[in-house]
């Protein structure tokens, strides 16, 4: 499917008509004064048509779509991920700042040996207040508790397998709750979110389906597939956009360790 199709057929996936993108995106130049936001009927139509949008046209059809910049990138044929490999060459010999954010870093997990306490056999959301995490390494980041929660994945809790393993902590961001139907090429590209259920909390991949909320668990899980009533069983509380993997040590290899 071609871009201004995936477009179009976002759009109609979301009820929303182009008059509301067009009014809805009005708002974003109020709001930053900038109208190179504004996407008017006119340019939604030669965007649907084929047309490539400018970068702010790009980001409000993002917000406004309920998908992220970087996935909606990726439908015009634009991998960010790939500008590493045409930058400068990296003198091994030298040594270099890695960025500490997974927002920054792309998709591979920031492993980190955090704690050693043992952890609760179920996926808990952590309290806002960071500084109340026992044994997690608060003083380390940049939260954010405004638009980004926080959950640690359970002992138990192997539902997206090695991707996200018990005893991770996930960093969710609660704009991003309307779980993406397309955009991905590979399991790993799928947007993982956390969920709240009858049961508790689960990271999961997710998909609605009217007015059912499907939990799909990773390959190698144990988990089942399962189905809740929506909003009054299940709801999407954010997309994960990072995840901290605590380190394990081996016989192999007995010092702890720092990954990216």
């Amino acid at each position: 499917m071609d871009s201004g199709n995936w477009i179009r057929k976002l759009r109609e996936d979301r009820f929303l008509r182009a008059r509301e993108i067009e009014r809805l995106s009005r708002a974003i130049v109020e709001a930053t004064g900038n109208p190179d936001y504004y996407v008017s009927h006119a340019s939604l139509a030669d965007i649907e048509a084929g047309a490539v949008p400018s970068i702010y046209k790009l980001f409000s059809l993002s917000s406004l779509l309920g998908i992220s910049y970087h996935d909606l990138l990726h439908v015009f044929g634009v991998n960010p991920a790939e500008a590493a490999q045409f930058g400068p060459p990296v003198d091994p010999a030298k040594t270099a700042l890695v960025p500490t954010s997974l927002r920054e870093a792309g998709t591979f997990p920031f492993r980190l040996n955090f704690t050693s306490r043992p952890v609760d056999p179920e996926t808990n959301l952590l309290p806002t207040s960071p500084e109340k995490w026992p044994a997690l390494p608060h003083n380390l980041f940049k939260f954010d508790t405004q638009r980004y929660r926080y959950a640690l994945v359970g002992s138990g809790d192997d539902t997206m397998g090695d991707l996200i393993p018990p005893g991770t902590l996930v960093e969710v961001d609660t704009q991003q709750s309307i779980p993406e139907k397309i955009g991905w090429r590979t399991l790993r590209d799928r947007p993982i979110y956390l969920v709240w259920h009858a049961h508790g909390y689960t990271c999961c991949w997710c998909q609605q389906e009217r007015a059912e909320l499907v939990l799909v668990p990773h390959p190698s899980s144990e988990q089942p597939v399962r189905r809740f009533k929506s909003p009054r069983e299940a709801t999407v509380v954010g997309r994960v956009v990072a995840a901290w993997v605590p380190f394990v040590r081996t016989e192999a290899d007995p010092s702890p360790s720092l990954l990216m």
